[in-house]
């Protein structure tokens, strides 16, 4: 049952009793998807179970701030202010412009690679930045969204978050944690994070994307917080475990390199424009 259907049948005020106006607007935004790129007013409204009076303000005030584009009669899809934030977020993320800074000192471990920069937004893992080429799409395209408890890039975030958070995880997604391979009791996953955390590194092959190994570090703001991680991609093949260590090294290394970078472009007075 959708949570919202009965607002539908609620006044105005009584139907944002169910979340501000701008939390209910911003589920609009939401329903753009890379499968459902463009919707029409009317299926906005039913999915949402907004009334048709809600929708088509919300539609228009969207519209007019050009968070939404009209592609044809009654029919959107989002607008050029988002294409415009995205490009001001490529310049001006201090962790993609550090991860930029960097390319030059990437090692070539392979000859199809691709390098990802992901950040942590709450608990999802976004990546933000990405160089280089491997011979299939990888999911963790800029601007894709992937679980906290799959993947070397995944993990080496979640192993260093805090004993609190871990637990409130632990608890709020059981499905999550017994698909992650770190255990299914308390125990068990604290213990799997905390060797994780000590290594450094983390690997994983094949976890979200099927003939490609992975090799992470995490990545640190300036108060030692866990902000997001660095990882190299490539075809499982070439993974190898004689040099795993090493190469943990050399990963832990670039993190280590990217946290300083970023805490001192986060901390550069402002350029003028």
């Amino acid at each position: 049952m959708n949570p919202l259907s009965e607002s539908e049948h609620l006044p105005e005020q009584d139907a944002d009793s169910k979340g501000s106006s701008l939390e209910r607007m911003l589920r609009v935004l939401d329903l753009f998807t890379e499968a459902s790129p463009i919707w029409a007013v009317d299926e906005m409204g039913a999915e949402l179970g907004y009334t048709r009076s809600t929708i088509y303000r919300y539609v228009r005030e969207l519209a007019e701030a050009n968070l939404l584009f009209q592609v044809e009669a009654g029919r959107y899809a989002l607008g050029a202010r988002i294409i415009t934030w995205d490009r001001q977020l490529r310049l001006s993320d201090p962790l993609v412009r550090a991860a930029q800074a960097l390319e030059h000192d990437l090692p070539r471990w392979s000859e199809q690679q691709v390098w990802l920069i992901c950040r942590l937004f709450k608990d999802q893992v976004v990546c933000i930045h990405q160089h280089g080429e491997l011979f299939s799409e990888v999911s963790y395209s800029r601007g894709s969204p992937r679980p906290l408890f799959l993947g070397a890039t995944s993990k080496a975030i979640l192993a260093n978050m805090t004993s609190r958070q871990h637990s409130q995880l632990f608890l709020d997604n059981p499905d999550e944690v017994r698909a992650s391979h770190l255990g299914h009791t308390w125990e068990q996953f604290r213990r799997s994070l905390q060797q994780l955390r000590r290594q450094g590194y983390v690997a994983s092959a094949a976890e979200i994307d099927p003939g490609v190994y992975g090799l992470a570090a995490p990545v640190f703001d300036s108060d030692g917080k866990v902000v997001g991680s660095i990882s190299c991609v490539r075809p499982i093949q070439t993974r190898d475990i004689a040099q795993e260590a090493q190469q943990g090294a050399q990963m832990l290394a670039l993190a280590q390199a990217l946290s300083q970078c970023m805490a001192a472009l986060t901390h550069s007075p402002r350029q003028p424009e």
